[in-house]
């Protein structure tokens, strides 16, 4: 029988993979409350892991910096826990009773509602130390990042089950009557699956860049060389066998290594600045254990429009390029905008908007708040809403001299 305690097996098994540090989406207590722009400019800190040519945007006092981000979104997709909790409460009120084709048709319409649907988690964390300087700025970084979705794989046999369910009552032979079980909707009898799928990766590497002078016009180039290491994972049972304290990571997982690359270059007129950035210029391919699917990971290429002053600063972004995980996943493509006010180099206030143009993740609305007395120790905290179904969080920590 399908129970709850299955369903949040389903879930938690999920949430444990992932949270074992999506190569898009970088977490940050800054940019993170600015829908995530940063091609053009703003902090240094983070800015330079979407665009290594802004690790030259540094400010003339500045010296060291070092800072950590950790960050998280969930992702409800089409409601898929509400259909799994109506799907199992109703198999519970109908449990050993004779079902007729109106239960049928309800639970069959649970399990489209459901298949139609997923639960997705991004985490991720990195740690920076950045060296700024005129020769070549440099920001070292080690980031993990992790993506897994959570979905229902309906079995066809499920719906010629369900949707013929009523015709056992057609024609009864009354010497020959139908025994209890074919009466019966069991949960058990249901081939439909529950999968897990996703892949986390751990990346190694340097931003450099220099600065060049033409007339009154500020040109930076910066690279990114960087090691990678991805581990695929993808699981896959009948949901009434899923047992999620039987999930062993390693058992479902395969690692790769290679080398990737990102480029950049921005270009500044006093407080206004334009950017481009390509990320993860080679494109990979990562197979999972069981060679039935690829974790895809493609050049992303952003363009971006910023402002800065003493007070404000306003950063847009528009992705160029579309990028799908895997097939079915849903290919993203996202404009952001992001507006910063700092009081005195001590707080800033922060809000920030992401619009998905491939129409794959709904609207996102962010904002945050940061600490930064003496503009030494800093402090910064985001948070992410899209729907009633999506939520994310980011906070860094730093120290800058």
């Amino acid at each position: 029988m399908w129970t709850k305690n299955q369903i949040a097996s389903m879930v938690a098994a999920g949430a444990i993979l992932g949270a074992a540090p999506v190569a898009a989406e970088v977490f940050s207590g800054r940019g993170t409350s600015m829908g995530g722009a940063g091609a053009a400019g703003g902090d240094y800190t983070y800015s330079a892991l979407i665009n290594p040519a802004t690790a030259t945007n540094f400010k003339e006092n500045d010296d060291f910096a070092f800072t950590v981000d950790v960050g998280l979104l969930a992702n409800d997709v089409n409601d898929f826990i509400d259909s799994a909790e109506n799907l199992t409460d109703y198999l519970d009120e109908i449990e050993e009773m004779y079902a007729t084709q109106d239960d049928a048709d309800y639970l069959l319409d649970q399990l489209q509602q459901m298949d139609r649907g997923r639960l997705t988690l991004d985490v991720g964390a990195q740690l920076t130390i950045a060296i700024p300087n005129s020769a070549a700025s440099a920001l070292l970084f080690v980031r993990e990042s992790g993506f897994v979705a959570t979905e229902l794989e309906l079995a066809e046999e499920d719906v010629d089950f369900l949707s013929n369910f009523g015709d056992r009552y057609l024609d009864i032979d009354i010497n020959n009557p139908p025994s209890e079980d074919d009466l019966i909707i069991d949960g058990d009898d249901l081939m439909t699956e529950a999968a897990i799928k996703g892949y986390r990766m751990q990346e190694i590497g340097i931003a450099l860049a220099r600065e060049f002078t033409f007339g009154e016009t500020l040109v930076s180039l910066g690279i990114t060389p960087k090691h990678q290491r991805v581990e695929t994972f993808e699981y896959s049972e009948v949901v009434a066998d899923f047992e999620g304290d039987d999930v062993e990571y390693e058992d479902y997982a395969l690692e790769h290594t290679n080398f990737n690359v990102d480029l950049g270059a921005t270009i500044n007129w006093g407080a206004l600045q334009g950017g481009l950035s390509v990320r993860n210029a080679l494109a990979q391919e990562y197979e999972t254990l069981s060679g039935d699917m690829e974790i895809q990971l493609e050049p992303l290429v952003t363009a971006g429009f910023g402002y800065t002053g003493e007070i404000f600063t306003v950063l847009a972004d528009v992705d160029l390029t579309t990028t799908e995980l895997f097939d079915g996943a849903g290919a993203t493509q996202n404009a952001r905008l992001g507006i910063e006010m700092d009081l005195f180099d001590w707080a800033q206030l922060r809000v920030g908007y992401r619009h998905d143009m491939e129409g794959t993740y709904e609207d996102a609305l962010t904002a945050g708040i940061g600490f930064s007395p003496f503009d030494v120790l800093h402090l910064h905290v985001s948070a992410i809403q899209a729907s009633d179904n999506t939520y994310g969080a980011a906070v860094q920590f730093g120290i800058e001299l």
